[in-house]
Protein backbone atom coordinates (compact mmCIF):
# COMPACT_ATOMS: atom_id res chain seq x y z
CA UNK A 1 0.00 0.00 0.00
CA UNK A 2 2.05 3.00 -1.33
CA UNK A 3 1.98 6.43 -1.23
CA UNK A 4 2.72 7.96 -4.71
CA UNK A 5 4.12 11.01 -6.13
CA UNK A 6 5.04 12.36 -9.67
CA UNK A 7 8.95 11.99 -10.04
CA UNK A 8 11.45 12.14 -12.98
CA UNK A 9 11.75 14.13 -16.22
CA UNK A 10 11.65 10.97 -18.82
CA UNK A 11 10.15 8.47 -16.80
CA UNK A 12 6.59 8.97 -15.42
CA UNK A 13 7.18 7.13 -11.71
CA UNK A 14 4.96 6.58 -8.30
CA UNK A 15 7.48 6.85 -5.54
CA UNK A 16 7.41 6.49 -2.08
CA UNK A 17 9.33 6.15 1.56
CA UNK A 18 7.69 2.81 2.93
CA UNK A 19 8.53 4.14 5.97
CA UNK A 20 5.17 5.76 6.34
CA UNK A 21 2.45 5.54 9.00
CA UNK A 22 0.10 4.21 6.46
CA UNK A 23 2.35 0.81 7.14
CA UNK A 24 3.43 1.13 10.53
CA UNK A 25 4.91 3.00 13.75
CA UNK A 26 8.04 0.98 13.91
CA UNK A 27 10.79 -0.44 10.85
CA UNK A 28 13.83 1.48 9.68
CA UNK A 29 14.29 4.81 10.17
CA UNK A 30 15.78 7.45 7.51
CA UNK A 31 19.02 8.69 7.52
CA UNK A 32 19.48 12.41 8.45
CA UNK A 33 23.19 12.38 6.93
CA UNK A 34 23.23 14.98 3.89
CA UNK A 35 24.53 13.88 0.07
CA UNK A 36 27.96 15.01 1.35
CA UNK A 37 27.70 13.12 4.78
CA UNK A 38 26.17 9.82 3.11
CA UNK A 39 29.43 10.30 0.36
CA UNK A 40 31.99 10.47 2.75
CA UNK A 41 30.31 7.46 4.85
CA UNK A 42 30.40 5.60 1.49
CA UNK A 43 33.78 5.95 0.66
CA UNK A 44 34.80 5.13 4.27
CA UNK A 45 33.17 2.73 5.51
CA UNK A 46 34.54 -0.67 4.34
CA UNK A 47 32.79 -3.71 3.06
CA UNK A 48 28.92 -4.49 4.23
CA UNK A 49 30.48 -7.34 6.31
CA UNK A 50 32.15 -4.57 7.97
CA UNK A 51 29.20 -2.15 8.53
CA UNK A 52 26.99 -5.24 9.70
CA UNK A 53 29.60 -6.35 12.41
CA UNK A 54 29.28 -2.78 13.84
CA UNK A 55 25.87 -1.85 12.99
CA UNK A 56 23.46 -0.71 15.75
CA UNK A 57 20.77 -2.72 16.16
CA UNK A 58 17.20 -1.46 17.63
CA UNK A 59 14.47 -3.12 19.68
CA UNK A 60 13.76 -7.25 19.77
CA UNK A 61 10.93 -8.35 18.06
CA UNK A 62 9.36 -9.90 21.32
CA UNK A 63 9.85 -6.70 23.04
CA UNK A 64 7.60 -4.57 20.48
CA UNK A 65 5.20 -7.40 19.83
CA UNK A 66 4.55 -6.50 23.81
CA UNK A 67 4.66 -2.99 24.05
CA UNK A 68 2.10 -3.00 20.74
CA UNK A 69 -0.11 -5.34 22.84
CA UNK A 70 -0.79 -3.30 25.39
CA UNK A 71 -2.33 -0.19 23.27
CA UNK A 72 -5.59 0.69 24.33
CA UNK A 73 -6.53 1.66 20.43
CA UNK A 74 -6.51 -2.08 19.17
CA UNK A 75 -9.72 -3.48 18.41
CA UNK A 76 -10.39 -7.26 19.03
CA UNK A 77 -8.86 -8.45 15.66
CA UNK A 78 -5.69 -6.43 16.38
CA UNK A 79 -5.59 -7.77 20.10
CA UNK A 80 -5.76 -11.52 19.46
CA UNK A 81 -3.29 -11.74 16.37
CA UNK A 82 -0.11 -9.24 18.92
CA UNK A 83 -1.53 -11.31 22.02
CA UNK A 84 -0.57 -14.69 20.00
CA UNK A 85 2.64 -13.21 18.80
CA UNK A 86 3.61 -12.24 22.18
CA UNK A 87 2.70 -15.70 23.57
CA UNK A 88 5.03 -17.62 20.37
CA UNK A 89 7.87 -14.92 19.56
CA UNK A 90 6.23 -14.24 16.25
CA UNK A 91 3.22 -12.95 14.08
CA UNK A 92 1.73 -16.13 12.13
CA UNK A 93 1.93 -15.50 8.36
CA UNK A 94 -2.01 -16.78 8.31
CA UNK A 95 -2.65 -13.50 10.97
CA UNK A 96 -1.03 -11.98 8.53
CA UNK A 97 -3.16 -12.99 5.35
CA UNK A 98 -5.94 -12.67 7.48
CA UNK A 99 -5.25 -8.38 8.13
CA UNK A 100 -4.48 -8.29 4.44
CA UNK A 101 -7.93 -10.11 3.61
CA UNK A 102 -9.44 -7.43 5.53
CA UNK A 103 -7.64 -4.68 4.07
CA UNK A 104 -9.23 -5.65 0.19
CA UNK A 105 -12.48 -5.98 1.95
CA UNK A 106 -12.59 -2.63 2.73
CA UNK A 107 -11.11 -1.53 -0.64
CA UNK A 108 -13.43 -3.31 -2.31
CA UNK A 109 -16.02 -2.00 -0.47
CA UNK A 110 -15.24 1.64 -1.58
CA UNK A 111 -15.07 0.63 -5.04
CA UNK A 112 -10.95 -0.33 -5.24
CA UNK A 113 -10.67 -3.61 -7.50
CA UNK A 114 -6.76 -3.98 -5.50
CA UNK A 115 -4.42 -6.55 -7.50
CA UNK A 116 -1.63 -6.85 -4.71
CA UNK A 117 1.18 -9.04 -5.16
CA UNK A 118 3.12 -11.69 -2.71
CA UNK A 119 6.62 -10.86 -2.44
CA UNK A 120 9.40 -12.94 -1.35
CA UNK A 121 9.11 -12.00 1.96
CA UNK A 122 5.61 -13.02 2.26
CA UNK A 123 3.89 -9.21 2.17
CA UNK A 124 1.80 -8.23 -0.59
CA UNK A 125 2.75 -5.18 -2.09
CA UNK A 126 0.22 -3.29 -4.00
CA UNK A 127 0.51 -3.27 -8.15
CA UNK A 128 2.89 -1.50 -9.57
CA UNK A 129 0.41 -0.64 -12.86
CA UNK A 130 -1.96 2.01 -11.39
CA UNK A 131 -5.46 2.15 -13.62
CA UNK A 132 -4.59 5.51 -15.28
CA UNK A 133 -7.97 6.59 -14.65
CA UNK A 134 -7.30 6.06 -10.69
CA UNK A 135 -6.86 9.68 -8.72
CA UNK A 136 -3.99 8.28 -6.97
CA UNK A 137 -4.99 10.82 -3.71
CA UNK A 138 -8.27 9.91 -3.21
CA UNK A 139 -6.81 5.91 -3.51
CA UNK A 140 -4.02 6.71 -0.92
CA UNK A 141 -6.33 8.11 1.84
CA UNK A 142 -8.63 5.05 1.02
CA UNK A 143 -6.18 3.03 1.62
CA UNK A 144 -5.08 4.84 4.68
CA UNK A 145 -8.53 4.33 5.83
CA UNK A 146 -8.74 0.71 5.03
CA UNK A 147 -4.98 0.25 6.74
CA UNK A 148 -6.86 1.12 10.11
CA UNK A 149 -7.50 -1.50 12.21
CA UNK A 150 -6.03 -4.21 9.46
CA UNK A 151 -2.84 -4.15 8.41
CA UNK A 152 -1.81 -0.89 9.81
CA UNK A 153 0.07 -2.34 12.67
CA UNK A 154 0.16 -5.79 11.87
CA UNK A 155 2.16 -5.34 8.32
CA UNK A 156 4.43 -3.18 9.79
CA UNK A 157 5.62 -5.74 12.53
CA UNK A 158 5.27 -8.87 10.21
CA UNK A 159 7.67 -6.72 7.84
CA UNK A 160 10.15 -6.21 10.56
CA UNK A 161 10.13 -10.37 11.15
CA UNK A 162 10.05 -11.34 8.08
CA UNK A 163 12.81 -8.67 6.55
CA UNK A 164 14.94 -8.00 9.78
CA UNK A 165 15.79 -10.48 11.61
CA UNK A 166 18.50 -9.34 12.97
CA UNK A 167 17.28 -6.56 13.83
CA UNK A 168 19.64 -3.40 12.16
CA UNK A 169 18.57 -0.03 12.52
CA UNK A 170 19.90 1.10 9.44
CA UNK A 171 17.43 -0.48 6.22
CA UNK A 172 20.08 0.24 3.81
CA UNK A 173 21.89 -2.88 5.61
CA UNK A 174 19.10 -5.40 4.19
CA UNK A 175 18.91 -3.37 0.73
CA UNK A 176 22.36 -3.61 -0.45
CA UNK A 177 22.30 -7.46 1.13
CA UNK A 178 19.57 -8.22 -0.78
CA UNK A 179 21.35 -6.58 -4.13
CA UNK A 180 24.25 -8.56 -3.68
CA UNK A 181 22.23 -12.18 -2.98
CA UNK A 182 20.60 -11.43 -6.58
CA UNK A 183 24.11 -10.82 -8.23
CA UNK A 184 22.76 -6.66 -8.94
CA UNK A 185 25.80 -5.60 -7.42
CA UNK A 186 29.17 -7.00 -6.78
CA UNK A 187 30.64 -7.37 -3.48
CA UNK A 188 31.82 -4.30 -3.35
CA UNK A 189 28.73 -2.43 -2.77
CA UNK A 190 27.53 -1.01 0.66
CA UNK A 191 24.52 -0.04 2.74
CA UNK A 192 26.50 3.53 2.94
CA UNK A 193 26.69 3.89 -1.24
CA UNK A 194 22.85 2.86 -1.08
CA UNK A 195 22.00 5.14 1.53
CA UNK A 196 23.75 7.48 -0.58
CA UNK A 197 21.56 7.01 -3.61
CA UNK A 198 18.29 6.79 -1.54
CA UNK A 199 19.56 10.20 -0.05
CA UNK A 200 19.81 11.92 -3.86
CA UNK A 201 16.35 9.97 -5.04
CA UNK A 202 14.67 11.92 -1.96
CA UNK A 203 16.22 15.39 -2.16
CA UNK A 204 15.07 15.21 -6.29
CA UNK A 205 11.51 14.36 -5.33
CA UNK A 206 11.19 17.12 -2.86
CA UNK A 207 13.05 20.02 -4.68
CA UNK A 208 11.97 21.34 -8.04
CA UNK A 209 15.45 21.62 -9.21
CA UNK A 210 17.02 20.70 -12.55
CA UNK A 211 19.29 17.75 -11.00
CA UNK A 212 16.84 15.39 -12.77
CA UNK A 213 18.94 11.70 -13.15
CA UNK A 214 17.47 8.66 -13.80
CA UNK A 215 17.08 5.97 -11.52
CA UNK A 216 19.97 3.97 -13.22
CA UNK A 217 22.01 7.26 -12.76
CA UNK A 218 21.32 7.37 -9.17
CA UNK A 219 21.10 3.96 -8.30
CA UNK A 220 23.66 2.48 -10.91
CA UNK A 221 21.72 -0.62 -12.00
CA UNK A 222 18.52 -0.85 -13.69
CA UNK A 223 15.85 -0.09 -11.93
CA UNK A 224 12.25 0.78 -13.99
CA UNK A 225 10.52 -1.74 -16.15
CA UNK A 226 10.40 -5.73 -16.09
CA UNK A 227 14.25 -5.72 -15.72
CA UNK A 228 14.43 -3.79 -12.42
CA UNK A 229 11.78 -6.13 -10.80
CA UNK A 230 14.56 -7.42 -8.34
CA UNK A 231 15.87 -4.26 -7.65
CA UNK A 232 12.50 -2.18 -6.98
CA UNK A 233 11.84 -5.41 -4.11
CA UNK A 234 15.04 -4.68 -2.99
CA UNK A 235 15.04 -1.46 -2.43
CA UNK A 236 12.01 -1.72 -0.83
CA UNK A 237 13.77 -3.62 1.78
CA UNK A 238 15.32 -0.14 2.28
CA UNK A 239 12.30 2.00 2.97
CA UNK A 240 12.27 3.19 -1.20
CA UNK A 241 9.43 2.11 -2.88
CA UNK A 242 9.06 2.80 -6.60
CA UNK A 243 6.72 1.97 -9.02
CA UNK A 244 6.42 2.49 -13.22
CA UNK A 245 3.32 3.79 -14.53
CA UNK A 246 0.92 1.79 -17.38
CA UNK A 247 2.99 2.07 -20.41
CA UNK A 248 6.30 3.62 -19.45
CA UNK A 249 9.13 1.53 -19.57
CA UNK A 250 7.74 -1.46 -19.60
CA UNK A 251 9.61 -3.70 -22.18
Amino acid sequence: MMHVQKLMKNVVLLAVMLSMAILCGCGGQKSSQNPAQEKSSAEHSGSLAQEKSSAERVESLESIFKSYASREDLDDFERDVLNRAVKTGHIDPADYEAAHDKYLECMANAGYDEHDTKMPDGLYQSSENMDPNTDSKQWFKQSVTCSDHTTKIIEGLFRDQQDNPERYKDPGILAAQCLMDAGIVDKTYTAAKFNESAQILQTQSENDDNDHRTLQEIFGFPVAGKQGSQARYCLSLGNVGITVSNGVDNP
